[in-house]
């Protein structure tokens, strides 16, 4: 089970049908259309000469964001506990309620904390459709450190006829609303003729998940292009992170102060008065951005898997693709 989503079991139509995995909307079949719509929806992230590429993580861009909020939470918490609660209990010696307290205004610290330092750097997954293959970094084996540090992070490859898609929802609530979050999770079968689930991997939060599940099949099932007419392939935006980059959002008169004032007078009264917390959010979140790129576990890929997928195409390679498999539709104009 992760994320609410069950992924244990065995994946056969037998035992994930008929209401008996919560959350399950729908298995998918390869030999099936799901959709008349397909499309990536913006999750894809590289192709290749025969490979797509998929949520590509750069922890210099959005690494400890998690982190930072918990770590938030754990101050306010403690502020709030020392402020007006701890007299009491110290007078009543409600030291466990004062120690469930401490733990919890910290927890989602030390959760986040644990998934974000330490991680892989990076984290794509491939489809590979020359070999039928699809390849993903994984973390396995004990932490250096007991609970805390680096583990072993590798590359696997599975056969893609070992794989089953499914749609699964999972309950997103709050104080005032409750709605429903759409995944794709994929199910690694141990074998052939063994169904055991040994391994799974999830595009969360989904717009259209039929739509997703079609392109991904349509591509690796029946030859379809990985780019739609007028699509241009994406570009790798890896080491290209500027941590100053955007600090004009929080701080507005390090950005065109004069034109941001003329077109937005009171969104920037407003960025302005809200800078003394703005400002330290940012440069906490930058501590901790920092912090998990330096912690970021580098993963080595193999160099026949290297091969195997090849190099990103470009424009050029759409302007010589003269039987358009990478993109329906004439060449781009010179």
């Amino acid at each position: 089970m992760i994320g609410g989503i069950n992924t244990s079991g065995r994946s056969s139509d037998e035992d994930r049908i008929d209401g008996k995995v919560i959350g399950l909307v729908e298995r998918f079949a390869k030999g099936q259309r799901a959709t008349g719509v397909a499309g990536h929806g913006g999750h894809l992230t590289g192709v290749y000469p025969d490979a797509i590429e998929f949520q590509r993580v750069y922890l210099t861009g959005g690494g400890g964001f998690y982190t930072t909020y918990g770590f938030v939470s754990g101050v306010l918490g403690t502020y709030l506990i020392l402020k007006f609660a701890l007299e009491g209990l110290l007078k009543y010696r409600g030291y466990g309620v004062l120690a469930f307290g401490f733990i919890g205004s910290w927890s989602l610290f030390a959760f986040f904390a644990y998934l974000e330092l330490f991680a892989p750097a990076d984290s794509p997954l491939y489809f590979d459709r020359k070999h039928r293959k699809v390849y993903k970094v994984t973390q396995s084996g004990a932490r250096c450190w007991r609970f805390f540090g680096p583990r072993n992070s590798s590359l696997v490859a599975y056969d893609w006829d070992l794989i089953d898609a499914e749609h699964h929802t999972t309950l997103q609530a709050s104080t005032a609303t409750a709605s429903r979050v759409h995944h794709l999770v994929f199910l690694v079968r141990k074998s052939k003729d063994d169904p055991t689930i040994v391994d799974s991997f999830t595009f969360a939060s989904v717009d259209f998940v039929p739509a997703l599940w079609e392109y991904i099949r349509r591509y690796m099932e029946q030859g379809a292009a990985p780019l739609v007419q007028g699509e241009f392939p994406p570009v790798s935006n890896t080491g290209t992170y500027v941590p100053w980059s955007d600090f004009g959002a929080v701080v507005p008169f390090l950005d065109q102060p004069g034109r941001r004032w003329k077109e937005h007078p009171w969104k920037t009264l407003l960025k302005y008065i809200g800078m003394p917390v703005t400002v330290p959010l940012y440069v906490l979140w930058l501590f901790f951005n920092r912090l998990t790129v330096w912690t970021a576990q580098r993963v080595e890929w193999p160099e026949e898997i290297k091969q195997a997928i090849g190099r990103l195409i470009n424009e050029l390679d759409l302007r010589t693709d003269t039987y358009r498999r990478l993109r329906p539709g004439p060449p781009p104009e010179v």
